[in-house]
């Protein structure tokens, strides 16, 4: 953490509690500590915002939901209001963060999330979600967050987190150019939706609705089209044994259209084993989800990214005939609506749980096309790729770019 000595003059550094509001009578706290349950949840009424209503650091309202207002009101500690920062404090989300919008006059929210109601005279609510997102703040948060099994903080570590506190004046010049940067972040965001916009309607235009099937194309079991098979088993006799390593996918790489390959995992196979589990290009994975609907039917190409790569149990392999169908087209069609997908209306299992088994993978019925049409649109989806390999290196480089005046600016040396 950087010192007073080395900031600028009129710069200096203080607690969260220091620089929290003095009007509000819970300016740091959390929330409700299970006092409101997924039962009192309705469509309208007092919104309760969770960790996942916190998108790319604001509410979304997708998919709000809401409490009485009777109970809320037993519930005040964690009462929000219009400005308050709001950071995720437990598990894999943590630090991330948001400030409440004007259009949302009062809410609640859950154990999970910290809020702090600022003195406005001493710090903007946008300079500190921007400084709660620099190396300094972040090396603070992981400190006391890996001192329990479960990474997290409490009420009692926010009020002690230090953050560098310029003059009023200088914070709202940072947070014009931050907000300037974040803007292109947005646009770059909105080119990759448009883009997969442009490749649905395509889909469309070319097939018709998926499901329907309104253009009657022939219609066949994946297993007869396709060897579908599992993956490999995980278990701690496999992972203790450190011979014989390969690197395997896990439902953590796979995604819709598109893999995830920055943490790569490795694992014990026989040579046997090796063979029955190894990925070959143009191999089409599924994930057969575990309870999560948004998981189940994820669908990807594998393209060989990784020499020797396996595939675990828990993601389902469709290897194609060729002569009956494209592997994009298979992707994309499974794909097709969003977060649910193909496969979210028959994924429950006669015990509840939503997930999907190999078996029902082999007699899922795929309308076929004429191959002709299929390799046309694959190479449509060819051509979109390659943009966004262009849109991924653009990211990067807009990241960079953020990252980079972020550190300036919290050092007082933006000019």
């Amino acid at each position: 953490m950087i010192e007073d000595k080395y900031l600028p003059n009129g710069w200096n550094i203080q607690t969260i509690e220091n620089v929290g509001s003095k009007n509000s009578s819970y300016p740091i706290g959390d929330g409700d500590h299970g006092q409101i349950k997924p039962s009192d949840y309705r469509d309208n009424g007092i919104p309760y915002i969770r960790v996942a209503d916190m998108v790319n650091d604001k509410i979304s309202l997708k998919k709000l939901v809401y409490i009485p207002k009777e109970i809320h009101e037993r519930n005040l500690k964690s009462e929000l209001h219009p400005n308050d920062v709001i950071i995720a404090k437990t598990g894999a989300t943590i630090g991330k963060v948001a400030v409440i919008p004007r259009n949302i006059r009062v809410a609640n929210t859950t154990a999970s999330i910290g809020k702090i109601t600022l003195d406005d005279e001493k710090v903007m609510p946008k300079y500190l979600l921007y400084f709660i997102k620099t190396r300094y703040f972040t090396q603070q948060m992981w400190a006391v967050s890996k001192k329990s099994a479960q990474p997290g903080f409490n009420v009692k570590d926010i009020k002690k987190f230090k953050i560098i506190v310029p003059p009023l004046l200088t914070q709202k010049k940072i947070v014009a150019i931050l907000e300037k940067a974040e803007k292109l972040k947005e646009w770059r965001m909105e080119a990759d939706e448009l883009t997969d916009e442009f490749l649905k309607s395509t889909f469309f235009e070319m097939f018709g609705d998926p499901v329907k099937n309104p253009m009657g194309w022939e219609l066949k079991k994946l297993g007869e089209i396709g060897e579908v098979s599992s993956g490999l088993t995980l278990n701690s006799q496999r992972r203790a044994n450190k011979e014989n390593l390969f690197p395997y996918l896990r439902v953590a790489n796979v995604y819709r259209n598109k893999l995830d390959l920055n943490e790569i995992k490795y694992i014990h196979v026989s040579d046997l084993e090796f063979e029955r589990f190894l990925l070959k290009k143009n191999d089409v994975l599924i994930v057969e989800g575990h309870g999560n609907i948004e998981e189940i039917g994820r669908a990807a190409i594998w393209n060989g990214e990784i020499p020797n790569c396996l595939h675990q149990n828990h993601i389902i392999k469709v290897r194609l005939n060729d002569n009956y169908i494209s592997h994009s087209f298979l992707s994309f069609f499974l794909n097709f609506y969003g977060n649910y997908g193909y496969f979210s209306s028959k994924s429950r299992t006669t015990s509840g749980l939503n997930t999907i088994s190999t078996n029902k993978v082999r007699k899922a019925k795929i309308p076929l096309p004429p191959v002709s049409m299929q390799k046309k649109f694959a190479e449509i989806y060819k051509t979109i790729e390659q943009l966004r390999d262009h849109q991924t290196q653009s990211h990067q480089h807009i990241d960079n770019l953020f990252n980079a005046l972020m550190q300036q600016a919290f050092r007082g040396k933006l000019s």
